[in-house]
């Protein structure tokens, strides 16, 4: 629980914080989606404050709608194809490239992959006995 959790607004001077959820909608080329957002809200004016810890709650949600949008894949699918051909994080980096920590940053949806990192996966998806090619 946050030290904020009771404390009077900083925003409006009335209110008090809670920590919870609230329906926030994002935006994105066009398109839109309600997801439950938690952080910590004033019960008077509804601002918000969000920590490192609930951003990165809905980050991965986000990234999927994004991903959906842009034709590409999304950080489960990018996770579930790379395990499904046998390559751990390290592994996947070394053949496809974009740095040590690049398909870390895709799982978790702090990175976008390429859109040709992303049509590669879905090739090796069907057909994963490809890989041994690159080897």
């Amino acid at each position: 629980m946050s030290i904020l959790n009771g404390k009077t607004c900083p925003f409006c001077g009335k209110g008090h914080l809670q920590q919870g959820s609230q329906d926030q909608e994002y935006d994105y080329q066009g398109h839109t989606l309600l997801i439950a957002q938690p952080g910590i809200y004033c019960n008077q004016c509804e601002e918000a404050i969000l920590e490192p810890e609930h951003l990165k709650a809905t980050r991965i949600d986000l990234q999927e709608f994004r991903a959906r949008i842009d034709g590409i894949l999304g950080p489960r699918e990018i996770r579930k194809i790379r395990k499904q051909i046998g390559l751990n994080q390290k592994e996947a980096a070394t053949l496809f490239g974009g740095g040590k920590n690049a398909f870390s940053r895709y799982e978790q949806g702090e990175l976008a992959p390429s859109k040709a990192i992303s049509q590669l996966f879905k090739i090796f998806n069907n057909h994963p006995n490809l890989v041994k090619e690159l080897n």
